[in-house]
């Protein structure tokens, strides 16, 4: 298709001639000269049309294929060429050639209006560009559009546009199809009280038919900072920090005559840090997410202290709960049409998704199933068509990302539905398509490029969804200054600033006076009918229910359930008695069907015609509505049997498997129940699932009579002969030269050197255990260091590491110890019982789970977390393989599920069920039995304190350091301690982004600043804390949530100039200080 093969190359500077002057891309164009590689092709094509040459060999040339176009050079393979303005006007000529004379037309005729720019205005230059940036001039929205892109196959159009409209924040549909808009001017920085606010709550309207809306109802204003809002109740509730306002029309004139606070907590510390992104879930609660202004207030008589993350309250404000920490700023929520939960936070993770609520969790001593949830987003980089612009971190990356809808209709083409999340960057100019992908019980969200993307600087998309029509409709806030912080500074920024009363930085350039509304459809797609909807009119909401639209859905679904009564029950369950799904899957009338007769109270009402067709609908094709039919099921005994009886727990969806184990979390106690989550264990393909065992994990505390008694049986007896101990497998050593006989020049074959500060020797001696090879590490002065080995490991499978030490005069400058050490297992760092001082050769040993980890670190490790002086000797490491995990997967650091299960026994397990557990204990002596029988007598273990302040100032400097707030700066830039003596800093982060605290060798800090951005785009940097794993990094804090504190260590060896800085990326640029040891 090309017309030619690439043969070979050479380099060099050159210049090509043109062979057809008439050609239309050759006409007018000025050849060009450049150092590029010089190409050589062969089995050129004979219909091509060469049209340049250098020397005598094909360069550029053209050539039909079938109804296409084909332009090819060889130019364009070094940097040098791609700068080369020569060559941008080649490729230009090339492509509109290529695209065709229609299309090359419609370019030509296109005309922009050229940028304007005004030298007024403080523009903020946090990457200190050169030339400063300058105001760019806003365009009128018909100009604007020219500089708007969306793919081949679509278009866009201009729904509503100022002065009719200003700030939209957020948009949703009523049961109508009209717009209703958020509007606010008062954000970011003016503060007020609710009656005196400027905002306001609309709803749109098209009255003339021509598309485009000419009138604007205001249903609610006087409202200080509205940021989101959803139909309920028969009005609307909205968010406003502090509180959450009911608003509704009691008497039909489209202004709101009833007004009340739900409830207030909401924190407004930081306008850009509260409550978005309101939802109607299938629940009929009302579901959204918080950023880091968090909430704290009293909602139904308890008290709620949350910080960012998801949540989800009743639409009568009668209760509220916690779902799920995120990991920074979140401005980012939906569900897919199966009602799974999806977002986005603010930076760097344009997707996360929650796969367990903790809610689930709730009175499970020992279980973390997540600090934050798990980001899902495989691609960092925001693909921008311009360089123009205003990002304080994460620089190309998501520092802004402001919502996280999905496309839940039937208009786009087939690849997009219930798959595409659409990812506002107003900072990047962009909405951006992250396609979801399931993996097990997980998700990952791909790169599915932009759906949109602005060139002109004003074009900032806060808000995009999908519309009743089956469009995507996008809020195009335009206004040049978007981001809230930091606060520009002579160094940050070009200029000083101040921080307004919304904690944003005071700017002349937030405009409040313009907006845009946009549609984006697929070409030739036909618009599906927007309907009509009324809780008079049943019929109507009962067809919403079977729409292709999630939207119209929802609202069917609302409305029956607002309606309520029963007189739908029949049709209902004729909707849930349709065994049909659509070409992905998926039976939305049966699922809404299910959640409306929830919602009427029909399922809990014993009518046996409904109870009959839910249980029915465990067997359903489409595995939404087998989920569904799970939560809406009374909670008692019934239930249980039927998750038995239907086999849900051996689902061949993944999803249903882990449903059904989280619906046995709020179901009564069951033996059955126990022994068949235990039985889970036996399929490979759950102990290898991301949830599953999560899900296992939990679900087996709510029913451990079963689930112990499975596990007792299983479990050797403690006076079992040797024999029947051993492991499932061979006790092959998979260290390979564990006993250090075999050297690759001065270090044993197969082991390396990992130091993270300090000096140390590292050396393979005589003197071993048996009189053969081992190593020895020695440090005068002090070292954090160790050998180490790496290998392989298999899933969710136990495993016994054991080896010999030796000390001589061994001691502690901050460290703990000379041991055996697993570097990042599953995130933890597992250690053997660690030795000081002078010991002779001393076994050492390590049980652990795999869990979902595939490799392994072993360190021999000298000090750890610290430094030591002295002597330490390993020999004989041995490393074996024991079997598949006791209780399948570790848990959280917790290396048998089954400890779990016994150490929650009190918990949710009834009387008699303790007394038959206890007694099948004392029948079979085991470990298990020996925990079962602490956890009865009420016994605790031990629990390690942490060392204070007062006693590691025995032993330590104290340092405090401090993140200031929005400025993006360390309180402390220098301070000056002793060359050799341990130091600790006290680190705390009051600001409201996440921070760490790296300390870094001297003159190490633009490299580990270059590898710090390298961090951005890979995909487990969060996980990481963005901490670069290089050895020039000597101590280091985990990623700080707002108000967060840390204790890090180290002992500077020498002399010299210590870098501290926070890698988060693009924060270390401004955010550094230095340790001066002397």
């Amino acid at each position: 298709m090309i017309g030619g093969q690439f043969k070979s190359h050479g380099t060099g500077t050159f210049n090509t001639s043109i062979t057809d002057l008439n050609h239309p891309i050759m006409k007018g164009f000025t050849p060009f000269e450049t150092w590029d590689e010089t190409y050589v092709h062969h089995l050129g094509n004979p219909d091509r049309v060469i049209l340049q040459k250098r020397e005598e060999e094909p360069y550029t040339w053209v050539r039909s294929e079938g109804k296409g176009r084909v332009f090819y050079t060889a130019y364009g393979h070094d940097a040098r060429t791609f700068a080369n303005p020569g060559f941008h006007d080649l490729v230009f000529r090339g492509t509109l050639w290529a695209v065709g004379d229609d299309r090359a037309a419609k370019f030509t005729a296109w005309k922009p209006k050229p940028f304007e720019y005004s030298a007024e205005g403080q523009v903020p230059n946090y990457e200190r560009r050169n030339p400063a940036p300058q105001l760019q001039l806003p365009l009128p929205v018909e100009e604007s559009r020219k500089h708007i892109q969306v793919p081949a196959g679509y278009r866009l159009e201009t729904i509503a546009t100022e002065p009719l409209i200003y700030n939209v924040i957020d948009m949703k549909w009523d049961e109508l199809g009209r717009p209703w808009i958020v509007e606010t001017k008062d954000y970011p920085n003016v503060i007020k009280k609710q009656e005196d606010g400027s905002d306001r709550i609309s709803f749109l309207e098209d009255s003339n038919g021509d598309g485009l809306m000419d009138k604007s109802t205001v249903f609610a204003d006087k409202i200080n900072i509205p940021t989101s809002m959803v139909f309920a109740g028969g009005g609307v509730i909205v968010s406003a920090a502090p509180d959450t306002i009911f608003l509704k029309d009691t008497n039909g004139d489209g202004k709101a005559d009833e007004r009340k606070i739900l409830f207030s907590g909401w924190g407004k510390g930081d306008t850009h840090a509260g409550p978005s992104n309101l939802h109607y879930g299938f629940d009929g609660w009302v579901w959204g997410c918080v950023g880091y202004s968090g909430f704290g207030g009293v909602v139904g008589g308890e008290e709620h202290r949350f910080g960012q993350g998801v949540f989800r309250f009743k639409p009568d404000g009668s209760k509220l709960e916690f779902l799920g920490p995120t990991s920074n700023n979140t401005w980012g929520f939906a569900f897919n049409e199966n009602g799974d939960v999806f977002g986005s936070t603010a930076n760097n993770q344009s997707s996360f998704y929650m796969p367990i609520p903790l809610t689930a969790a709730k009175g499970v001593e020992g279980f973390e199933i997540y600090d934050r949830l798990p980001g899902i987003d495989s691609n960092k980089r925001m693909w921008t068509i311009m360089d123009k612009l205003r990002q304080v971190d994460v620089f190309g990356g998501y520092t802004a990302a402001a919502g996280h809808e999905i496309y839940t209709a039937r208009r786009f083409p087939q690849e997009t539905w219930n798959r595409m999340a659409l990812v506002t960057e107003p900072t990047g100019h962009v909405v951006y398509r992250a396609m979801l992908k399931q993996e097990g019980t997980h998700f990952t969200a791909e790169n599915g490029w932009n759906l949109m993307a602005g060139a002109d600087e004003w074009v900032a998309p806060v808000h995009a969804s999908t519309g009743p029509d089956g469009a995507v409709w996008v809020s195009d806030w335009y206004s040049f200054i978007v981001q809230h912080n930091p606060t520009p500074s002579e160094n940050n920024g070009g200029f000083r600033a101040t921080n307004g009363q919304g904690n944003a930085f005071v700017s002349t350039l937030r405009d409040t006076e313009r907006c845009r509304i946009y549609r984006i459809v697929p070409e030739n797609s036909k618009a599906p009918e927007v309907l009509k909807l009324s809780k008079d009119q049943p019929a109507t909401l009962l067809t919403a229910l079977k729409s292709d639209n999630l939207l119209w859905r929802l609202h069917g679904q609302r409305l029956l359930i607002e309606r309520a009564q029963q007189d739908v029950v029949p049709q209902l369950l004729e909707l849930l008695a349709d065994q049909s799904t659509d070409a992905i899957g998926i039976n939305g009338g049966a699922l809404h069907a299910l959640w409306s007769l929830h919602g009427l109270g029909a399922v809990q009402g014993g009518n046996p015609a409904v109870q009959r067709a839910v249980l029915a609908s465990l067997k359903h094709p489409a595995q939404g509505v087998r989920r569904a039919a799970l939560k809406v099921l009374p909670r008692d005994e019934a239930t249980v049997a039927a998750i038995l009886e239907n086999q849900l727990l051996a689902d061949k969806e993944p999803l249903v498997r882990l449903g059904a184990l989280l619906e046995l979390c709020s179901l009564p106690p069951s033996a059955p129940a126990g022994a068949a989550i235990y039985a889970m264990k036996a399929d490979k393909t759950n102990m290898e699932d991301r949830w599953i065992p999560y899900g296992r994990a939990l679900a087996a505390t709510h029913h451990a009579e079963g689930f112990l008694a499975a596990a007792l049986k299983d479990e050797p007896a403690a006076d079992a002969p040797k024999e029947e101990a051993k492991p499932v497998e061979a006790p092959k050593n998979l260290i390979n030269n564990g006993s250090f006989e075999s050297v690759d020049g001065k270090l044993p074959t197969g082991w390396q050197v990992r130091t993270y500060s300090g000096s140390a020797s590292h050396e393979v001696v005589d003197g071993g255990r048996n009189g053969g090879k081992c190593i020895l590490i020695n440090s005068a002065n002090g070292a954090d260091t160790s050998f180490h080995f790496d290998l392989d490991l298999d899933q969710n499978c136990d495993y016994l590491i054991t080896g010999w030490v030796k000390t001589e005069d061994f001691k502690l400058k901050g460290g703990q110890g000379a041991m055996i050490q697993l570097h990042m297992l599953n995130g933890k760092q597992p250690t053997s019982k660690k030795l000081k001082g002078t010991n002779d050769w001393t076994q050492l040993e390590l049980r652990f789970s795999s869990g979902r980890q595939r490799e392994l670190s072993i360190n021999c490790l000298y000090a750890g977390w610290g430094h030591a002086t002295g002597k330490a000797w390993w020999d004989d490491l041995s490393l074996v393989k024991l079997g598949p995990s006791k209780g399948g997967a570790a848990i959280a650091g917790l290396e048998d599920v089954n400890a779990l299960v016994a150490q929650n026994l009190n918990a949710f397990t009834p009387a008699d069920a303790l007394k038959r557990v206890a007694t099948l204990a004392d029948a079979k002596p085991s470990a298990l039995s020996r925990a079962i029988k602490t956890a009865l007598t009420g016994a605790k273990a031990g629990a390690a304190t942490a060392e204070t302040e007062e006693e590691l100032a025995k032993t330590h400097q104290i340092i405090r350091v401090k993140s200031t707030i929005g400025t993006l700066q360390y309180d402390v830039k220098e301070f000056s301690v002793k060359a050799g003596q341990p130091v600790a800093i006290v680190y705390e982060n009051p600001d409201q982004l996440q921070h760490n605290l790296i300390v870094t060798t001297p003159g190490s800090y633009d490299r580990i600043g270059a590898e710090a951005d390298k961090m951005m785009a890979a995909p487990d940097g969060l996980a990481r804390s963005y901490i670069p794993d290089v050895p020039d990094v000597l101590a280091k804090s985990k990623l700080l949530d707002p108000a967060g504190k840390a204790i890090i260590k180290f002992t500077p060896e020498k002399p010299g100039d210590y870098p501290y800085l926070c890698t988060f990326p693009g924060h270390w640029r401004l955010m550094h200080g230095i340790i001066k040891a002397r």
